[in-house]
């Protein structure tokens, strides 16, 4: 086990043929190797992170697989390697999971068009951006989310753009850790499932609309 700061690997989408079926998922790369996020912590209890992969992993002969603890801005992550999957070919890496990144400043959405992408977080944020409220989805509530679909047709409306360059932004978004899937078991899809800004991580519930 290896516990790292952010800007010492790189975060990316990795892709993999599993059965015959193209996966995408959020990943990262570090020395050459693929991981792919198996849990998250509150920054406070990067102990407790320890203490549970001591046990669970190391400790247990069952299961022997390389893995890592990412000391992020405001959590603390666990990541197992999975060299089934290959970063995707289209997208570098990015070496720092944070919107402020310099790369951040633009992305190009047409071939002759850029947009200012901190700009057009604000927007998604803004007035009459993205419904940002807490949803529920079986019994369990989720906090400050929007529906990917949902940011797609904003994209489309705002951008003039296709459907298929809305959701390569969000992907940019998600790749760039600017946005997650709530339970981070998705790439950025235009599909009925829900999503999150990281800036809106362990805002109080109470403060939120409902769904």
């Amino acid at each position: 086990m290896l516990i790292l700061e952010s800007e010492q690997v790189q975060y990316c989408q990795v892709v993999a043929n599993i059965e015959g079926q193209l996966k995408t998922e959020s990943g990262l790369v570090y020395q050459k190797n693929v991981f792919l996020k198996e849990k998250t912590y509150s920054k406070e209890d990067l102990q407790i992170a320890i203490k549970e992969c001591r046990e669970d992993y190391l400790d247990n002969k069952n299961i022997e697989v390389p893995l890592l603890l990412i000391k992020e801005k405001n959590q603390v992550t666990l990541w197992l390697e999975d060299n089934r999957f290959k970063p995707e070919q289209s997208d570098s890496p990015s070496l720092s999971p944070q919107p402020e990144q310099k790369s951040l400043e633009q992305v190009q959405v047409k071939s002759s068009e850029k947009i200012n992408i901190k700009n057009l977080i604000a927007k998604m944020r803004g007035e009459d951006g993205l419904e940002i409220k807490t949803r529920r989805y079986q019994l369990k509530l989720y906090k400050r989310c929007f529906v990917g679909s949902e940011a797609v047709d904003w994209l489309v409306n705002h951008l003039k753009i296709s459907r298929a360059q809305a959701v390569a932004i969000g992907k940019k978004l998600v790749h760039k850790k600017v946005i997650h899937h709530v339970t981070d078991e998705h790439s950025f899809k235009d599909e009925n499932l829900f999503y999150r800004f990281y800036e809106d991580e362990g805002k109080s519930i109470w403060t939120d609309k409902f769904l």
